[in-house]
């Protein structure tokens, strides 16, 4: 089922929202008497029965949950982690309930979401449970110092959500050639979810190129209905293929997580998603 768009006045509204909800200090973070933050905007939301879900309420991670995320199969797959940590301390998604939707239907749910809502929630997750600054630690590139670098949670800047859950690709090289020999070129992208980055996110370990060759499977639709098989996506020329990943990178949205830092002990800048962090 496609999901609705949203119009721009809207999305001003819900963009206009979650900045004055940035702009607050941790002391500031309104809950109510059982902890728990009410109706958060989301950046892009997600359908569920024919609505648009556009809010999120949650609470504080406890012990408990912290002992669930730090489980070795779930702490080595960051897809999971995320998933598992919202499973756990989301209290509702536009007004539905774990306890509503039993938790098989609340675990599909939360990985049905995009993943940059996703990122969004489990940031606000963080700020309400361990505060607003993150500790990065991470190696300059040029003279090898271990360095740390506290940033605020509120330093990373929102890339707004565009309004489209699915966007339309003309392959410019080969094309995608099914069993047939049938050469197909025009479709469709979709955002990526959180059962997405569960499946793909461990193979990017492994082979980053098979990684892509899965997520390009899970995430291409063609308008002539072909289906899209894993084998012959890898069989697809580079051409056409760092079309469709930049075509990717374009629509992505949400949290802006690099950095920009300079070494201390050299002056050398640093960019990127450096280092790891105390996130969790």
């Amino acid at each position: 089922m496609a999901l609705k768009k949203t119009n721009k006045e809207d999305m001003t509204s819900v963009v206009d929202r979650i900045e004055e909800e940035n702009m607050r200090s941790l002391s500031d973070i309104p809950t109510d008497e059982d902890g728990v933050v009410r109706d958060v905007p989301l950046l892009a939301g997600v359908e569920y029965q024919d609505q648009l879900l556009r809010t999120f309420s949650f609470r504080e991670m406890t012990g408990r949950d912290e002992e669930a995320i730090n489980k070795p199969d779930i702490r080595s797959n960051g897809g999971k982690l995320i998933n598992t940590l919202l499973e756990r301390t989301v209290i509702d998604i536009g007004g539905l309930t774990r306890k509503e939707l039993g938790s098989s239907k609340w675990g599909e749910l939360i990985r049905s979401m995009t993943g940059a809502d996703l990122d969004y929630m489990a940031m606000k997750v963080r700020q309400l449970s361990k505060g607003n600054e993150i500790t990065f630690t991470h190696t300059c590139p040029n003279c090898k110092t271990k360095l740390k670098t506290i940033v605020g949670i509120d330093e990373f800047p929102i890339i707004p959500f565009n309004g489209n859950f699915t966007y339309p690709f003309e392959l410019p090289g080969r094309g995608y050639k099914d069993a047939k020999g049938v050469v197909h070129k025009t479709g469709t992208l979709r955002q990526l979810t959180g059962l997405d980055r569960e499946i793909v996110f461990p193979l990017f370990r492994k082979n980053s190129a098979s990684a892509t060759t899965m997520l390009l499977t899970r995430l291409m639709s063609f308008d002539d209905g072909a289906v899209v098989f894993n084998d012959k996506v890898a069989e697809m020329s580079l051409r056409d293929r760092e079309y469709l990943e930049n075509l990717i990178k374009d629509n992505v949205f949400g949290l802006d997580t690099n950095l920009e830092l300079t070494c201390d002990v050299c002056g050398e800048d640093i960019s990127g998603q450096v280092g790891s962090s105390d996130f969790f």
